[in-house]
């Protein structure tokens, strides 16, 4: 918030907010796609489940270029 005249207004969140930066929609999508719902009996086996995901990603990037493509058109972005 910022003070005019003596009075509180309140601003829009800056480009950095993190609905709009890639690297929190990835981690979002990796929750999803590898603990989201899931019971893991030990640390192990939920850090295979991380892992496993990210070679996902590594082996197919469409997920990956999915969030920039969408950003990318959220904001009217061309190259």
């Amino acid at each position: 918030m910022a003070k005019k005249d003596g009075r509180l207004t309140i601003e829009k969140l800056p480009a950095f907010s993190p609905d709009y930066n890639p690297i929190e929609k990835s981690w979002k999508n990796t929750k999803r796609d590898s603990t989201h719902m899931k019971y893991f009996k030990t640390f192990e086996d939920l850090y295979d489940s991380v892992i496993s995901t990210f070679k996902t990603y590594l082996q197919d990037a469409s997920e990956v270029l999915c969030v920039i493509k969408k950003m990318r058109e959220d904001f009217a972005i061309t190259s």
